[in-house]
């Protein structure tokens, strides 16, 4: 794989994602900067899920567990997600590694206020 901004006949992940048109173009490119805005909204949830769901001290053992399979559920998710994010970023085509940054930024612009979700990162 080579760096590019060649648009045309790039396959995007899947072989069913095959650009191959302008509008197809231009429709994979917001597509990616919703699907990366996605993450960053799932990214906010997870994080007030789990402040609001956290046990406290006296919490059974079972609402403990629970809590803590929820939690590795939701954990999973975030790092298949991120991985998918990844796999677009290594078409090493510009467009889409451009698309997902924005979409970051404008979903970081909307959901990232949160102190713990401050950082774009793989897992």
């Amino acid at each position: 794989m080579i760096f590019t901004w060649d648009w045309e006949n790039t396959c995007v992940v899947y072989k069913w994602w095959h650009v191959k048109t302008l509008p197809g173009f231009l429709g994979t490119l917001f597509s990616i900067m919703v699907i990366s805005m996605f993450y960053e909204f799932s990214r906010d949830w997870i994080s007030k899920w789990k402040i609001k769901n956290h046990p406290g001290v006296a919490a059974t053992s079972r609402t403990k567990l629970q809590y803590k399979l929820k939690g590795s559920f939701l954990y999973g998710f975030q790092v298949g997600f991120s991985f998918m994010l990844m796999l677009v970023f290594m078409t090493y085509n510009g467009w889409y590694m451009l698309s997902v940054v924005v979409g970051a930024a404008l979903g970081f612009y909307i959901w990232g206020d949160n102190a713990e979700n401050r950082s774009m990162l793989c897992h």
